[in-house]
């Protein structure tokens, strides 16, 4: 039999690297759920502007089928802009709230247009995501 202080260094040297790479794929798996609530949260986001602005559209389109008052018909439209701009400022800010100052190298956007063009460049992805859970039922 060897020198037992041999096995016990190699014990602790397989002990030590497995806690290394256990380190490193937990630390890869939290930054990848991190990008992919980032994605699916933006997802969400992006679809009720899309219904904000169906039912903006829906109540344009009464008011002039109600031959409502140019005035009324502008402020309407002026105070539905300043509506849309407040949410799309709050949800973003609140998302960036969200995560701790370690992940904030790891965040792609800062503003409403910087994370549609960060959702944009990911499409693909997000589509395939969330056509994912259609296809499992």
């Amino acid at each position: 039999m060897g020198p037992w202080w041999m096995y016990v260094l190699v014990f602790m040297f397989g002990y030590l690297t497995h806690k290394t790479f256990y380190f490193f794929q937990s630390l890869k798996i939290s930054i990848g759920l991190i990008r992919i609530s980032q994605l699916v949260s933006l997802a969400v986001l992006a679809r009720s502007m899309e219904n904000f602005y169906y039912s903006h559209t829906a109540r344009m389109r009464l008011m002039r089928e109600n031959n409502e008052n140019e005035k009324d018909i502008k402020d309407t439209r002026r105070s539905f802009n300043i509506e849309i701009k407040n949410f799309k400022d709050k949800a973003i800010e609140e998302i960036l709230d969200l995560h701790p100052n370690f992940y904030q190298p790891i965040i792609d956007f800062d503003s409403w247009s910087s994370a549609m063009k960060y959702l944009e460049d990911n499409k693909e992805y997000v589509l395939q995501l969330l056509d994912q859970d259609k296809t499992e039922l």
